[in-house]
């Protein structure tokens, strides 16, 4: 993905870049201008968004001209140099740092939001297992495989568990119950939120790439037309989009019979809160 790039040259001016990420190097796609003056850099940022604009994606035309705005230059570069005194009554002298190295980075803020909002949701006291809590945080940033949920969270800043305590907390998730709690609270969060007047249901299938059957993943009606063995998500939600129910069901199932299951699981909830 292609991105906008400001940087100070060595004559103090601001050179506005078009740069992309390649095998996890920079690489400049194209040099857009330099600037001397903040409105010359808005206008060298205009002009960079235009050449990132994909003719194939289409806009609302609201027949307003885009003003090109002025945008603080790149300041020079801090000075790295520490004052020391040998003595108390000693004036202070300057010790160069040299050259600053990055040893580490993470995205602890995002990881400290999502916290946020899952606390915030009540699932925390719901199920009150952090490491159920760290695998839904990792899967919500990068879907991946159980394998390589370490590297998502390790990119978050995070300690992450062996792969043996991940394997064990997904067998919790079944004998807690997790799924009940979880919906429990997502329809506790949309009564005292909202309302649920108008809920909204719909159903996908998930294929796997198996030979045979078993208990769950069975050959059933898929769009695609295809053989495989599958299983079948439905999911309600209210009428902003949160969801209430999910259930997983097997893959010869009518949707009929999934969606009164969803629904009589809400009203279950509706009458215990």
């Amino acid at each position: 993905m292609a991105w906008i790039r400001r940087v100070r040259t060595a004559s103090g001016a601001t050179a506005v870049q078009i740069a992309e990420s390649v095998g996890g190097r920079r690489r400049i796609v194209a040099h857009v201008g330099s600037a001397h003056t903040e409105a010359e850099l808005g206008q060298l940022l205009v002009r960079a968004r235009e050449l990132l604009d994909d003719a194939a994606q289409t806009r609302f035309d609201l027949g307003v001209e885009p003003t090109p705005r002025p945008v603080p230059l790149v300041a020079q570069p801090a000075d790295l140099t520490l004052p020391v005194s040998q003595e108390p009554d000693a004036p202070p002298t300057s010790v160069n740092g040299g050259s600053a190295r990055v040893t580490a980075t993470s995205s602890r803020v995002l990881f400290e939001a999502l916290t946020t909002v899952f606390a915030d949701l009540g699932f925390s006291t719901a199920v009150g297992d952090s490491v159920f809590r760290d695998l839904v945080l990792a899967r919500v940033v990068e879907p991946t495989s159980l394998l390589d949920v370490g590297r998502v969270l390790t990119d978050l800043g995070q300690r992450p568990a062996s792969y043996a305590t991940m394997k064990r907390t997904l067998g919790r998730c079944l004998t807690g119950g997790y799924r009940d709690l979880i919906a429990s609270q997502c329809f506790e969060h949309v009564v005292t939120t909202g309302d649920i007047s108008l809920c909204m249901y719909d159903v996908t299938t998930l294929y796997f790439e198996a030979e045979h059957e078993d208990a769950l993943r069975k050959v059933g009606y898929s769009k695609e037309r295809r053989v495989d063995p599958q299983v079948v998500v439905g999911l309600l939600v209210d009428r902003n989009g949160f969801p209430l129910e999910i259930g997983c069901f097997e893959g010869n199932k009518a949707e009929c019979d999934t969606r009164s299951h969803a629904l009589s699981g809400s009203r279950r909830r509706r009458h215990r809160w």
